[in-house]
């Protein structure tokens, strides 16, 4: 049968079989046999094909198992996406390393995978695979467990899955996560090495020690600046040298070298010549570090300088177990500058042999204790006393002079100590008292008694002891010195003696001589009253002043006795300054008008609570020295306020007193030019009075004077009462009377006179007029004055200036001079006893006011207003 017909059969079966009726069917037996026939044939070739098949899928699924489960066993995620970029499949590696189960991976898309700041790189990347076949093996941050972040190095190919989608790819992904981090790790801690070897080298560069690094051979690889500055090379001119080319040997006067470590002795002093050098080369062999106590550097230029060395072998961490002599990589060796130390080493260790030599030649005994009582320093004269009986007085831990529950001061019987009154002392001895107390004890004077006779011998000591503190405060030792003053208590003995036997003698003088002193004056007068003979006259006259002068020494001796005996109280009261000056002035007046000479007063409404009687007296006793060295001259009587005390000073442009003597006229009996000791020019005993009674009055009394231009006293009290504005003023000038006020708003005048006594008393009667007063005796002085005055800020408001003054200056040349410096017109009035027109047109010229002396207060002060426009 051919296939033609075997095809017709089987279409005619087909049909036959689809209407389902056999007997309806146009065929023939014959042909139903062989339609049956056929259809068993294609039967069997339809079976036959079935089980080929079937075991074409069997072998199939062999492979897809095989191939799952080599997916499944791979160690690297790997994930089966679609074009979509939906997961397909995963294996359970990329569960692991998602932390997600196969379920959730498949079909999860790829972007809830991936970090979302790769999601553009990636998809890229899949892009031009799927369109090229063009893949380049790189890294994406994937999404790990509990939103950790995956570093995964992934690879990608284009694969065919079931339903032959060509945009399937298959991602495999490697987890370099630790491996990223252990390269930053490494890569930190090579950041960090590198910054802390840039810190190291900036630190070796910083530090003022000079740093040679050496190798292992002995050759300078690394030299710092503080080296270049020290030695004078360059570094590069050092690199490759060995640094004994640098080193001198010792000092010959340095000691040798200090202890290095483990016994090793660093090499140094004399007869050790290149000691470092040596000292380098052995640290270098057995890797112990090593110090030259002093070594010397040679400079570039020739010079040495002298260092400490410090040598520190470098050793390879790494090779502890290996010989030292190939753990050894090199040395470092520090150098310190020690000249200026070891010279004032030097200096140090002379003076202190010079202040052995000096504390060991004191007469005195100096110690120095600590405060446990053991002796750290005493001299030859301490020692002796440390051995004797005077031991306690230097022990800081010595008991009271009394303890009675301690061993006491006091070791032999019959020993006492006693105070400068001869009183038993009590209580604790200098040095104990100064530990426990921590304040000094300064020249207590103390007797060591030997013997309980009234006549025993008395040992007599100046003591002084002085704590030493540490940096807490805590008293650790006692500087003592004792001085042996029985000898100088000897003196004062016999000094009091001799006092009180001239006291008594004086008192007995002094008794005894004025009864015939006063009945020689009686006589004396009643003798004069009768008429005698010239020359018999003149006797009488002569023994009268004699007598005058007997009797006025005696009454200094009882006045000095009695001030020295404290028989003389002061009286404070209430007084008023400017009378009690008026008073004077006016009493004065005519023994100065009489001897030619001119007495001012200066006298401000001040008042004070003092002894009028007493304070009077002394002014007296100083206007009466003023007139009478000054003859033909000028004496100032003023007072003026300072802060607050009260100063009354008696200014004199007389013979003056020449300075050796400055120290010495308050002293009794003691007179200037009077070597004749002429009892008309006084006993000495005046000043020595009013220096007394000044200091009785709580004053001092002070004098300055330049010989042949006189003399100023001044007397300084307590102020403390002023008399209310609006009260009496007292008179300004000579012997005239009449009363000024005047209000100089705090104006600042410079003056500038040249005579002292005419300079003082128009200070006090300007700044009692209120100005402000800055004086100058020359125009050199007001030159200096105004360079004072513009740095403190306070430029004069006028100037009152004498028209001649010293080396051919002139008033309105000083007037000219400030101007000058102030650029401005200052006001000035110009004080002259020239009357010439020449003056008046200078005057004119200079635009100044001009007042010829001798210029009533009045006048001047009218001028100073309408000056400054008042």
């Amino acid at each position: 049968m051919t296939e033609e017909s075997s095809g017709r059969l089987r279409r005619r079966a087909e049909t036959i079989l689809s209407r389902g009726n056999f007997e309806a069917a146009d065929i023939t037996a014959t042909s139903m046999k062989e339609l049956l026939h056929e259809l068993y044939v294609h039967q069997a070739e339809l079976e036959i094909q079935n089980e080929e098949l079937r075991g074409a899928q069997q072998a199939l699924e062999a492979s897809r198992l095989q191939y799952l489960q080599l997916f499944q066993s791979v160690p690297l995620a790997c994930l089966a996406v679609n074009a979509a970029g939906i997961v397909g499949e995963a294996n359970s590696a990329a569960e692991r390393q998602f932390g997600l189960p196969m379920l959730r991976l498949k079909g999860r898309p790829l972007t809830l995978l991936v970090d979302s700041l790769d999601h553009g790189r990636l998809f890229t990347a899949l892009g031009r695979l799927r369109d090229g076949g063009e893949w380049v093996r790189q890294e994406f941050r994937y999404l790990g467990p509990q939103g950790t972040i995956i570093d995964g190095l992934t690879d990608a190919r284009r694969v065919t899955l079931d339903d032959s989608d060509r945009g399937d790819v298959l991602l495999t992904i490697t987890d370099l996560t630790e491996r990223n981090a252990w390269l930053r790790e490494v890569q930190q801690a090579r950041d960090d090495a590198e910054r802390a070897r840039a810190d190291y080298h900036h630190i070796l560069q910083s530090v003022g020690d000079g740093i040679l690094g050496v190798d292992a051979d002995g050759r300078i690889r690394f030299v710092n600046a503080a080296a270049t500055a020290m030695t004078g090379h360059l570094d590069l001119d050092l690199i490759g040298r060995p640094p004994s080319d640098l080193l001198a040997g010792p000092a010959p006067e340095t000691e040798t070298g200090l202890p290095g470590s483990e016994g090793d002795t660093a090499f140094g002093g004399t007869g050790q010549a290149g000691g470092a050098a040596r000292a380098l080369a052995l640290s270098l062999t057995d890797g112990r570090p090593r110090r030259v106590a002093c070594e010397r550097l040679r400079r570039e230029d020739g010079g040495t300088l002298l260092v400490e060395i410090s040598i520190s072998p470098m050793l390879a961490s790494g090779k502890r177990l290996a010989p030292m002599e190939e753990r050894i990589q090199g040395a470092v060796v520090a150098f310190r500058d020690v000249t200026a130390r070891r010279t004032a080493e030097a200096a140090l260790n002379l003076s202190e042999r010079r202040h052995r030599v000096l504390v060991q030649s004191l007469h005195d005994a100096l110690a120095m204790t600590a405060a446990d009582g053991h002796n750290l320093l005493a001299n030859a004269m301490a020692e002796r006393l440390l051995d004797g009986p005077a031991r306690a007085l230097l022990d800081p831990t010595a008991s009271a002079y009394d303890a009675a529950d301690a061993q006491p001061v006091q070791t032999t019987a019959g020993r006492r100590f006693i105070d400068a009154n001869g009183n038993r002392l009590h209580g604790l001895p200098p040095a104990a008292e100064a530990v426990r107390s921590g304040k000094p004890v300064v020249e207590r004077i103390i007797g060591m008694v030997e013997g309980g006779e009234a006549t025993a011998p008395t040992r007599w000591l100046r003591v002084s002891s002085h704590p030493v503190a540490d940096q807490a405060g805590r008293v650790e030792a006692v500087v003592s010195s004792v001085a042996d003053i029985t000898a100088v208590k000897a003196l004062e003995r016999d000094l009091n003696v001799a006092l009180d036997a001239r006291e008594r003698f004086l008192a007995a003088a002094s008794h005894d001589l004025r009864q015939p002193v006063q009945a020689l004056l009686l006589l004396s007068d009643l003798l004069l009253k009768e008429s005698l003979p010239a020359g018999a006259r003149r006797m009488a006259e002569q023994i009268q002043s004699s007598l005058g002068g007997l009797g006025g020494m005696l009454d200094g001796m009882l006045d000095i006795s009695k001030l020295e005996a404290g028989l003389v109280a002061p009286n404070p009261e209430p007084v008023d300054i400017a009378a009690l000056l008026a008073r004077l002035h006016g009493e004065f007046s005519a023994l100065a008008e009489k001897g030619g000479q001119s007495l001012r007063l200066v006298a401000p409404s001040l008042s004070t609570r003092t002894d009028p009687g007493l304070l009077e007296r002394v002014l007296r006793n100083l206007l009466t020295n003023a007139l009478r060295y000054a003859p033909g001259g000028r004496v100032l009587l003023g007072a003026r306020r300072r802060g607050d005390r009260l100063q009354i000073e008696v200014w004199d442009n007389g013979i003056g007193i020449a300075d050796q003597h400055i120290g010495r006229i308050f002293q009794d009996f003691f007179q200037v030019g009077n070597a004749a000791r002429d009892r008309r020019e006084g006993l000495g005993l005046g000043l020595s009075i009013a220096r007394r009674l000044v200091t009785m009055l709580g004053g001092d009394i002070d004098v300055t004077s330049s010989l042949g231009r006189g003399s100023r006293f001044t007397v300084s009290l307590p102020l403390t009462e002023q008399r209310a504005n609006g009260g009496e003023h007292p008179a300004v000038g000579g012997s005239a009377g009449g009363s000024l006020t005047g209000d100089g708003t705090d104006r600042l005048v410079m003056l500038v006179e040249d005579d002292a006594v005419i300079r003082m008393a128009l200070v006090l009667m300007l700044e009692d007029w209120g100005y402000r007063v800055m004086e100058a005796g020359s125009g050199a002085e007001a030159e200096q004055l105004l360079d004072s005055l513009i740095d403190a800020g306070e430029p004069p408001d006028l100037i009152l200036a004498d028209y001649r003054l010293p080396e051919g200056t002139t008033g309105l040349m000083v007037m000219d001079m400030v101007r000058r410096r102030l650029s401005r017109d200052v006001p000035g009035v110009l004080l002259t006893g020239d009357t010439s027109a020449d003056r008046l047109r200078e005057a004119a010229g200079a635009q100044c006011a001009l007042l010829h002396k001798p210029i009533q207060p009045a006048r001047l002060q009218d001028a100073l207003a309408s000056a400054l426009g008042g």
